[in-house]
């Protein structure tokens, strides 16, 4: 994010640091900024409101320079914020506009599969299937099949 040196004056290194980064983001760095800025930005707006209540308890200015420095530095964080969010949900649309694509590929080979399917199967006939063994015929079999190969090695 682009500062002027006024804006920059306000800040501490570790603030700007996390002000001045530049893309191409990944996903898990970009949610790790929009964390660490919401925090900033928090901070700034409590800090802010502390400085109005004790400003007016004491007789002072609302308008002081302490809470004009607060407030100007939780505008910086809120636009930072507003910054990397939109590149959240600009990477969030790109990758949903990729998966919708390769979903309408994977569903329109699908579909001429299950034609090719349906038309080289003949009309009228149909295949008798087997009937389904049950679980408790299986464990049986199992179980027999089992015995008798123990029975073969004694």
């Amino acid at each position: 994010m682009r500062m002027t040196p006024a804006q920059s004056a306000l800040l501490n290194a570790r603030e700007k640091q996390l002000l001045q980064t530049r893309g191409p983001y990944e996903v898990k760095q970009l949610a790790t900024l929009i964390r660490r800025t919401r925090e900033l930005r928090d901070r700034q707006r409590d800090l802010a409101q502390r400085q109005r209540v004790a400003a007016t308890s004491q007789g002072r200015s609302k308008d002081s320079a302490s809470i004009t420095r607060t407030l100007r530095k939780e505008q910086l964080f809120s636009r930072a914020l507003e910054h990397y969010e939109a590149q959240l949900e600009r990477m969030n649309r790109e990758s949903s506009d990729v998966m919708s694509e390769l979903a309408l590929g994977n569903n329109a080979a699908a579909s001429r599969a299950g034609r090719r399917a349906t038309t080289a199967a003949a009309p009228g006939k149909t295949r008798a299937r087997k009937p389904k063994e049950t679980a408790r015929a299986k464990s049986r079999t199992g179980v027999a099949v089992r015995g008798q190969a123990q029975a073969a090695f004694r």
